[in-house]
């Protein structure tokens, strides 16, 4: 990949995740919105309905578990068009429950450390703060 010529996106909340020190991405935060029992039916049927399609649509590389990586974060590739689409459903749904959401770019997300049809997994620059 030559990241220069392409713009990654990410969703991130405004909390800071303990591993990475960078902003939590919203799966997680959809995840813990889900467990809260705070949404109504039609929202958790929703972030059920996305989270599990995210589960059997976006590879997790099993390196990631390694202490290594642990400040990797994710980002998508344009071209991952649905699951960018579904990105923009959950950042809805977080919102109005208060959950602030931003939605980063960047062509430069660090140090590679995986990368697919749909994502780029990199540990950012010393520094640089997502």
């Amino acid at each position: 990949m030559k990241s220069a010529d392409i713009s990654l996106i990410r969703f991130a909340t405004e909390s800071v995740d303990d591993d990475s020190g960078h902003r939590t991405g919203i799966l997680v935060a959809a995840h813990e919105l889900r467990d809260e029992g705070e949404l109504s039916a039609v929202e958790h049927a929703v972030v059920r309905l996305e989270l599990e399609w995210f589960n059997c649509n976006l590879p997790i590389p099993g390196k990631l578990e390694s202490e290594e990586h642990r400040r990797a974060i994710s980002w998508f590739k344009p071209s991952a068009a649905e699951f960018i689409s579904r990105m923009w459903r959950l950042k809805t749904i977080l919102e109005i429950h208060g959950i602030s959401v931003r939605v980063l770019k960047t062509t430069e997300p660090g140090c590679i450390v995986h990368e697919d049809s749909f994502q780029v997994i990199a540990k950012p620059k010393k520094g640089r703060r997502y």
